[in-house]
């Protein structure tokens, strides 16, 4: 008869494990692809929410474990000890975003997928985070992959480039872009984009949220 023990570790899933594991070790899913060589933090974030991946051995190694660990939970379980993370509490969050549409259109998820050393233009400021560009629809200002500092409390003048959150669907995420806000009215904003160029509204009552891009960790 299987202990209790047994039972609940038999109840998770490899998403569970890679999960936990992860964490564990103090890491970040762009951190653990970097560490496992080759993949991007979107292949661990697909693992993570259920999905399956042909780098299984590779994560293992770089998570410490072994393949059939990960897979089954088949064999003796790592330490559950999480290391200490000197200075997290100083570091920038970065913020998920996932392409999901023309004109630089993302969902926004909000997990954080990563810690960044905060710019001295960010100290003090707990709200602040970064996002990593998603799609060139901003170049050549910010390019795909490029990370932006994000100051929420910062007036949003208009020139200033800008993170819009749209109202998604009922029940789904809501959206985002980063673009230039060009007019603001009562009734709604214009943004601007440059690739291609194009100009075009949201209406004020589907706005999340406005806030001012400050800089970008590529600069």
């Amino acid at each position: 008869m299987k202990s209790t023990a047994a039972k609940s570790a038999g109840t998770k899933s490899l998403a569970d494990r890679v999960r936990e594991r992860r964490h564990a070790l103090g890491l970040s899913q762009p951190q653990l692809a970097k560490k496992v060589g080759g993949i991007t933090y979107q292949a661990i974030q697909q693992l993570e929410n259920g999905g399956g991946s042909r780098h299984l051995v590779g994560i293992a190694r770089a998570l410490g474990v072994t393949a059939e660990w990960l897979q089954d939970g088949v064999g003796p379980s790592p330490s559950k000890t999480a290391p200490a993370r000197p200075g997290a509490a100083d570091k920038l969050k970065v913020l998920g975003m996932a392409e999901c549409g023309a004109d630089g259109w993302s969902l926004w998820n909000g997990d954080v997928i990563d810690l960044i050393e905060r710019p001295a233009s960010l100290i003090g400021v707990p709200n602040a985070y970064a996002v990593y560009v998603v799609g060139a629809s901003m170049e050549p200002r910010y390019f795909p992959g490029e990370v932006v500092h994000i100051h929420p409390g910062r007036p949003v003048d208009l020139g200033a480039f800008v993170l819009v959150q749209r109202r998604g669907k009922a029940g789904d995420a809501p959206l985002a872009v980063i673009k230039r806000l060009v007019k603001r009215t009562a009734s709604k904003i214009t943004l601007e984009q440059f690739n291609p160029p194009k100009l075009f509204d949201i209406k004020a009552g589907d706005i999340v949220s406005i806030h001012r891009v400050v800089g970008s960790g590529e600069a």
